[in-house]
């Protein structure tokens, strides 16, 4: 995973802020870093098997990741329906 890098003031003042040992810090960040990594046809397939497990249907899991595209931390062109369902199953 990729750790999220931040500077030493403001990682003091997460440590100060927070009830946080540096140990812990560490591991947020990194697991952030893994989270905002991912890009995009990792986003959908993962975003699909959580949604299938959810009990969503593909009709609706579609609709919703393709929602969901535009308040992700990347900056990605709109995708179609099509598309979506293209990088899930090739």
């Amino acid at each position: 995973m990729a750790k999220i890098k931040v500077d030493e003031n403001f990682r003091s003042y997460l440590l100060s802020s927070y009830p946080l040992d540096e140990d812990v810090l560490d591991h947020i960040l990194e697991d952030l870093g893994g989270y905002f990594s991912r890009d995009i046809p990792s986003f959908i397939c993962f975003r699909h098997q959580q949604l299938q497990k959810e009990g969503f249907r593909n009709s609706e899991i579609f609709k919703k990741i393709q929602n969901e595209m535009a308040e992700q931390r990347f900056a990605a062109a709109p995708l179609s329906l099509r598309q979506i369902r293209r990088i899930i199953y090739g």
